[in-house]
């Protein structure tokens, strides 16, 4: 039996092509999971600005946030890209066995290039995205949407929270209060239906 290396874990400097069907799936899931965290961030800074610091709601800077939230997201697909960049250089020229998941062969080239490419498509849509006037207005109005949900739930928690005081002179009185209402409504009744005076 000859000893040496299999085809399977010589590194190629080529990798295969990538699946693009596979990749704009995996672009596409991505950029659902960005968005619910631009809409999550851009809640938070509405309820912030509203509840600490009592500014009222503004569409256009608050647009404007949404850009530059998809501008972050999209620089960290990048450095990501660059990270996964770095591993797959290594993995290329690793040898032995794994000793982690994260401890990258030449086998998972095909696996580090799709990766690359998917960062790479993830950023670059994320660009396109910011300058996309409907796409960042659909952020606004869910981030609104969320933020007056947060509001609201706080409120009503709170409001809940509270416990009502009630002071002993209250609770003695109720009785006498109680007759006087009746005393009252039944003069609030004569006087409605007595006949008018005068001619």
């Amino acid at each position: 039996m000859k000893w040496g290396k299999t085809r399977s874990e010589t590194a190629t400097s080529t990798p295969a092509p990538v699946d693009q069907g596979a990749l704009d799936r995996a672009v596409g899931e991505a950029l659902l999971i960005a968005r619910a965290a631009a809409v999550v961030t851009v809640a938070n800074r509405i309820v912030v600005h509203a509840l600490r610091d009592g500014e009222t709601f503004d569409h256009d800077e608050t647009a404007a946030a949404v850009r530059r939230t998809l501008h972050r997201l999209a620089e960290e697909q990048r450095a990501q890209n660059t990270r996964i960049a770095g591993e797959r250089s290594k993995a290329l020229r690793a040898r032995g066995r794994s000793r982690h998941q994260h401890d990258y062969r030449p086998g998972d080239d095909g696996t580090l290039w799709f990766r690359e490419n998917a960062y790479v498509g993830v950023a670059d849509r994320l660009d396109e995205l910011r300058d996309d006037a409907d796409y960042v207005d659909g952020i606004v109005a869910s981030a609104v949407e969320r933020a007056w949900g947060d509001v609201g739930s706080a409120v009503v928690t709170r409001v809940r929270a509270r416990q009502v005081v009630v002071d002993d002179d209250y609770r003695d009185d109720r009785a006498s209060r109680l007759a006087g209402l009746g005393d009252d409504l039944a003069a609030l009744g004569d006087r409605r239906y007595a006949p008018p005076t005068g001619g």
